[in-house]
């Protein structure tokens, strides 16, 4: 499968794109049929969650650790990155928040790649594509959220 990048241009200041890009448990009204798992505590590097998507049986966690974790500051972007871990996802994300034009401005590279490989290889075609439409909503709907709080709405 692929990497892919979604950017977007957010009326809201960095600090409350972050806390919204950065509210783990958010990520279930973000991806469908999702609830999250999360380690206690503050995020930092190690820290660990998951998303467990699915009904039943057919449910799968999307496990992820933090590997990078640097919060803006009014001089300069913030990043985190995860590596996901699960069984079944394995991969990356990069996630960079800076000063923007009209606030802020959301970077968002992942990369996904379902186990074992030849099976992903084989689902990639529709996988990637279905991925960059979901991560897409999700990043809409976060980027919408931030605005709202920030009182920027479009």
């Amino acid at each position: 499968m692929g990497t892919f990048e979604i950017t977007r241009s957010v009326h809201a200041d960095p600090a409350t794109l972050w806390r919204v890009v950065t509210d783990w448990a958010g990520y279930a009204d973000w991806m469908p049929l999702t609830r999250m798992q999360l380690d206690d505590g503050p995020t930092r590097v190690g820290y660990g969650f998951a998303g467990v998507s699915g009904v039943g049986p057919l449910s799968f966690a999307d496990s992820m650790v933090v590997t990078h974790w640097q919060p803006p500051t009014e001089a300069a972007a913030g990043e985190f990155r995860v590596r996901k871990t699960g069984r079944v996802l394995a991969g990356w994300a990069a996630v960079t928040v800076a000063p923007g034009p009209d606030g802020a401005s959301l970077r968002w590279v992942e990369d996904i790649t379902v186990r074992p490989r030849p099976v992903g290889r084989l689902l990639a075609p529709v996988a990637d594509r279905v991925n960059r439409a979901m991560f897409g909503r999700a990043v809409d709907a976060m980027v919408a959220r931030a605005e709202k709080e920030a009182g920027g709405e479009r």
